[in-house]
């Protein structure tokens, strides 16, 4: 009959190497759902009209699930994109909350302003997850589970009016209510890509100094 001592013993070393095989068997998975792993100092802008209230804590941004995860009172909480929420400024970034429509899909969600002014330029950030492939890497092993980060989707507003996905650039420049003719020859003139951020930015920050 097993003493008490004894079964301790044993019980422990059952814990013990429970833990230490499940560790062994977490999955391993690359890149980050995170656009910075690391808490950075933020502060939270909510509320109605014209009553919007603020508070400062450490923030994070979780692209793939589009929250943002900040800590308060040593408690780590998250926020989905609320129409409640103004705005969040996370380090050198701002993200604004906006109903948005990509692939035939309309929700809210937290999209990084780039510029403002007469028109806004906002980009959504999108991370892909790919589950674990057996045998799938190129020494026959298996291929971990990864976060991927995908090309950013760019959308714009002109005034208060609707939020628009940036498409061609004839498209684009047809919307704005005026300078068209000028904006079309600075697009060719500098070979403007919609595609490119930087580019698309410098259009975009072009019309609001006119």
């Amino acid at each position: 009959m097993l003493t008490k001592s004894c079964f301790t013993f044993i019980f422990a070393l059952f814990v013990f190497f429970t833990s230490n095989a499940q560790q062994a068997e977490a999955p391993k998975i690359e890149g980050s759902p995170y656009l910075d792993d690391k808490y950075v100092d933020g502060e939270i802008f909510f509320g109605e009209a014209n009553k919007v209230a603020n508070t400062k804590v450490p923030v994070r941004y979780n692209i793939y699930q589009d929250l943002m995860e900040y800590q308060q009172n040593g408690k780590a909480l998250a926020l989905d994109p609320s129409n409640k929420i103004k705005k969040v400024h996370l380090g050198e970034n701002t993200f604004v909350v906006e109903k948005y429509e990509l692939n035939g899909k309309t929700k809210y969600g937290f999209l990084s302003v780039l510029d403002s002014g007469k028109v806004m330029l906002l980009s959504k950030k999108m991370i892909k997850f790919q589950q674990a492939l057996k045998g799938r890497a190129l020494d026959g092993g298996d291929q971990p589970a990864k976060y991927s980060r995908m090309s950013d989707a760019y959308f714009y507003k002109i005034g208060d009016g609707e939020l628009r996905q940036v498409g061609n650039l004839k498209e684009l420049i047809s919307t704005f209510p005026d300078k068209q003719e000028e904006l079309s020859q600075y697009a060719r003139q500098e070979k403007i890509s919609p595609k490119k951020e930087a580019e698309l930015l410098k259009l975009i920050r072009y019309y609001n100094s006119l």
